[in-house]
């Protein structure tokens, strides 16, 4: 027998909140101050699942612990213990979509409808959402429909000095200063409407929008085409270097931005 809605979303609000009070330090001296500071932490639902590529969810994951945000990440997913409802959406602060391959209807397909309607509910009604590569795709029509039309790619685009969807280092001009970051097949942006509450973070070489923030409803969207949050194993695993060193920076810069009231 398939259970009621409202018990499938009592079950997810009732495992959110055990992994919320748990504590992975509870051999610590204070494990109650721990334990405290833990469950106070903004909570980021980060997809794992056959949507994102191996080993992006970890990252992000890595880099929004790191911020000054300090967030509490869980994964949610088609085999996680946390699946996209919206009861789990209704205790986080911020919803994250890493990067994955480049067949967008499949990877929305493997998302699921449902899901991709609570997260735009969750959204519209304040919540925050972060697109990266793949899932900056999935923000347009294809996917969750957090912005207007359908999202293109860089690569082959008037002026692009990509043309290829070979991993590389790229260019960009962030906040008004000349910056390299990771890039593979990632998307061209579209501009905001004037006077939507949009900000645009980076640019590529031609001009084109590399990183950006949304409003959409009551809630938030940023998204960047390439990978600010790439760490030293991504360089090493495809033989590149970013003549900036690899620092994170970047990736808190539009974690902030996104959080932005």
């Amino acid at each position: 027998m398939t259970p009621a809605i409202h018990d499938m979303r009592s079950r997810d609000a009732i495992f959110l909140m055990m992994v919320l009070v748990a504590s992975p330090a509870v051999h610590a001296a204070a494990p109650g101050d721990e334990t405290r500071d833990a469950a106070s932490r903004p909570v980021a639902l980060v997809y794992r699942g056959p949507a994102a590529c191996d080993g992006c969810a970890e990252t992000i994951a890595r880099r929004l612990r790191e911020s000054a945000h300090r967030f509490r990440v869980i994964y949610v997913g088609p085999a996680e213990k946390l699946k996209i409802t919206p009861a789990a959406l209704a205790g986080a602060a911020l919803y994250v979509q890493p990067g994955g391959g480049q067949d967008i209807p499949g990877a929305a397909a493997s998302i699921g409808r449902n899901e991709m309607r609570a997260v735009r509910r969750y959204v519209a009604n304040g919540g925050r959402y972060l697109g990266l590569c793949m899932g900056a795709y999935l923000a347009g029509a294809q996917g969750f429909g957090l912005v207007a039309g359908d999202i293109d790619a860089e690569v082959g685009r008037p002026g692009s000095t990509l043309h290829g969807i070979a991993d590389t280092v790229t260019p960009v001009v962030w906040r008004g200063k000349k910056r390299w970051i990771y890039f593979q097949d990632g998307a061209r942006l579209p501009v905001a409407p004037i006077g939507s509450g949009g900000t645009v973070l980076a640019i590529y070489p031609n001009k084109d929008i590399a990183a950006a923030t949304y409003r959409y409803g009551k809630g938030r969207v940023g998204l960047a085409g390439p990978h600010p949050e790439a760490d030293q194993s991504w360089y090493r695993q495809n033989g590149l270097e970013n003549p900036d060193g690899v620092v994170p920076d970047l990736a808190y810069d539009l974690i902030d931005a996104t959080m932005k009231p």
